[in-house]
Order: structure tokens, then sequence, then C-alpha cells
């Protein structure tokens, strides 16, 4: 009986470990609300809020917020947009990205991976993403000077994965499709969010 007990003991401490290894995600950076503003009477976050792992970021109508994840990476949103803190590991920083429109830029050896409906999407320097999930497309936009950024593509359902050097949109079913587009920030409809996230 006793050496019973003993093997069971033995057999769940070692699931234990297996279980801590498997869930336990290293160091983590802090992600938090760097500054916002709002035509509202208050704001959704105040500056200095911190997310967790896991939690949705998600702005209203007439609201930009930007996130400071770590020290290197600042994802900007547009009004009406959400996005889901997948992972704020330090060697791996990803956020799922649903609809809306984001300014990602990543410096200083950052690493950021943006996961949109069918595409990962691994980013240095500076780019936009804008979901339009009522026509189940993304458009991905590189804005940062070719020695200075990438934009490495996966898409798992084609078995592909390319480097974006111009603005693409993918449209999000099965299979996917990626057309080339136009874009230029400045005069875009929403140009006021680029500004803002500009600090201008």
């Amino acid at each position: 009986m006793r050496k019973n007990i003993l093997a069971i003991a033995f057999i769940l401490c070692v699931f234990g470990l297996l279980v801590m290894n498997r869930v336990d995600v290293g160091p983590q950076v802090e992600a938090r609300v760097s500054r916002s503003r709002t035509y509202l009477t208050y704001k959704t976050y105040a500056e200095n809020h911190v997310f967790r792992r896991g939690e949705t970021v998600r702005t209203g109508k007439g609201e930009f917020v930007e996130l400071l994840i770590g020290e290197s990476v600042r994802v900007n949103l547009d009004e009406l947009t959400n996005l889901k803190l997948e992972s704020l590991s330090k060697q791996n920083v990803r956020i799922g990205f649903g609809h809306g429109r984001i300014l990602v830029n990543v410096n200083n050896g950052g690493n950021l991976e943006v996961d949109t409906p069918t595409a990962e999407h691994r980013v240095t320097g500076r780019a936009s993403f804008i979901g339009y999930d009522f026509k189940h497309q993304t458009s991905v936009i590189p804005l940062f000077l070719e020695s200075t950024g990438s934009i490495q593509t996966t898409i798992p359902l084609l078995n592909q994965t390319f480097e974006v050097t111009g603005p693409i949109t993918i449209t999000d079913v099965n299979p996917p499709v990626v057309v080339e587009t136009k874009f230029n920030e400045k005069t875009d409809p929403r140009k006021e969010f680029y500004l803002w996230a500009e600090g201008k």
C-alpha cells in the first residue's frame, strides 16, 4: 500500500512539473497605456493602465490609445479597434488583431508578431494593419524605409511565407487571396489617427 501511495505521489509530482513547464512563459514584458485621447467625457483606460497576457484592448468611438509593450514596441489603436495580447513573453510579443486600425512601431531590436484571421506577420520597423471584418479583409501596410524594417508574412492555409514590400490586402477566406493595394497615410480618410500616433 505504501509503495502505491509513493508511486502515485511521484507520478503526480512529475505531471505537475510538466504542466507548470508548459504554462510557464518565461520573463514577461509589461503592456501599458502610454497615452490616449478621446472626445468622450471619460477615457476607457487611464494612462499607465497595465494589461496582462490574454486581455483584450478595445477603443470606443472617437478614442485613440497608445500601448507601450516592453521597451521597444508601440501599438497605436484607432477608434473602434480591438486586439488581444496573446503573448507578452520577452522573446515573443504577439497580438491578435481583430478589426479596426493599428499602427505599430518596433525598434531597438524588439520583436512583434501580429496575428490576423488567416496570416501571421513578424514586424520590425513601422507598419499599419487595417481589419475590415465585415469584408473579411486585412490590409498590411509597411510604412518604413527598406533598410529600417521588415514584415515577414506567413499564410498557413497557402503554405507560403513572403516579405511584404508594399501595401497588400488579404481576403480572409479559405483559401486566402493576396492582392496589392495603394495607401497614403497623408491622404487617408483616417489621417487624423496617423498624425496623432506620430505625436503631431
